[in-house]
């Protein structure tokens, strides 16, 4: 109980401390709290039993909890100090054999199988398959002093019997039922939070990111170099005339088979290299770095020739041809990310206004002595 009751605190802690500070800062935050409290159960166990039991429980717990909140390597850093930690601290203050400051070897690369074979059961409910692997590692260490020599053992035998086996399981199921109170609470906390962040960073109709997670991206692009970014913002042709014909209804379903078809392209082309964003009203923006301009014409050709061959039909049976207008900027050492910007902006009122349907890149533009000097509101 006193582990689960450390775990909840810590868990908050962490949560609490993730909000605040950067993610190296929280990490390096997160595992001294993490070791402070391996300290504190090991010196329980030492004071109160002789014995060194569910050291590993609050690590086990990190790993599946870090699993479900896609925070995987976390949990893998906590396998693998428990046991470094562990027998460090004996070897310190408890004065054990030399040799058995070395067990930390084994018992990381145990831990580390059996929660990846576990993790990998996905018939069982999470807490469930944590129970299963504390009724397995908790029985560790009395076991352990019946095959171990001597030297290796870290504390004294007199406690690692028959009945101290019983006891730990029973103390584990005891821990369980407290665990799994707490961890169904957080995971549904998490899905909320997570659910909560979603609906704030993205589009309601498409899906997308929105205007604020563009801005928020350009502010992080504009803290470094914009070599090798490209920005690419893509406007429905004519949507206001769809609206006026179809109403506003037709309109929203023209904007989300646009998207389906912008974000499988985009995605089927750059992968996680690219963002999507949903600028407002008909106007969208990819945001993509480490690819060329001709990948990024390439794309948009695909998405032209996807909607050519793919009329949309509307609720009346009206077959409509959708097509688009675009701008591309690759950026430069010289550039900062809202000059990038707003090259590709003025390459899409290029395209607007002489040539719709078409993409034009900055670079082509820069050639070309029209004016197409446009404000940019960001």
């Amino acid at each position: 109980m006193i582990v689960s009751l450390l775990y909840s605190q810590w868990t908050f802690y962490k949560s609490y401390i993730e909000e605040r500070l950067s993610k190296v800062q929280s990490y390096v935050a997160v595992l001294l709290i993490f070791c402070l409290y391996q300290f504190f159960i090991i010196e329980f166990c030492r004071s109160t039993i002789d014995g060194l039991y569910y050291q590993y429980s609050m690590a086990i717990l990190s790993f599946y909890l870090s699993n479900y909140m896609r925070e995987k390597y976390l949990g893998h850093v906590m396998l693998v100090l428990a046991p470094l930690f562990d027998n460090f601290f004996l070897y310190t203050i408890n004065d054990i054999p030399t040799a058995a400051m070395l067990n930390f070897a084994w018992e990381g690369a145990l831990l580390l199988i059996i929660c990846e074979i576990f993790i990998r059961i996905e018939a069982l409910p999470l807490i469930y398959r944590c129970t299963l692997e504390f009724l397995i590692v908790n029985q560790i260490p009395p076991l352990v002093y019946f095959v171990l020599p001597g030297k290796y053992h870290a504390m004294s035998a007199t406690y690692f019997t028959f009945a101290s086996i019983i006891d730990v399981t029973l103390g584990t199921l005891l821990m369980f039922a407290v665990a799994n109170v707490y961890v169904n609470f957080l995971t549904k906390q998490y899905e909320e939070l997570r659910m909560a962040r979603y609906d704030v960073s993205h589009d309601g109709l498409t899906n997308l990111l929105n205007y604020d997670s563009f801005h928020s991206h350009m502010n992080e692009l504009s803290q470094k170099s914009s070599r090798h970014q490209i920005i690419c913002i893509l406007d429905i042709d004519d949507f206001k005339k769809l609206n006026d014909t179809y109403g506003h209804l037709e309109g929203n379903d023209v904007l989300v088979y646009f998207t389906k078809r912008l974000f499988a392209e985009v995605k089927a082309h750059f992968g996680e290299l690219a963002s999507v964003y949903r600028f407002g009203g008909e106007e969208f923006c990819v945001s993509v770095h480490g690819v060329t301009v001709e990948d990024c014409l390439e794309m948009t050709d695909k998405l032209a020739e996807e909607l050519r061959t793919k009329d949309y039909v509307t609720a009346t049976g009206d077959k409509i041809t959708v097509t688009f207008s675009g701008g591309i900027a690759l950026g430069c050492d010289k550039k900062d990310i809202k000059t990038v910007l707003r090259e590709a902006d003025k390459a899409l009122y290029y395209s607007k206004r002489h040539k719709k349907g078409s993409v034009t890149c900055a670079k082509d533009l820069e050639k070309k002595s029209t004016d197409t000097d446009m404000p940019l509101s960001y």
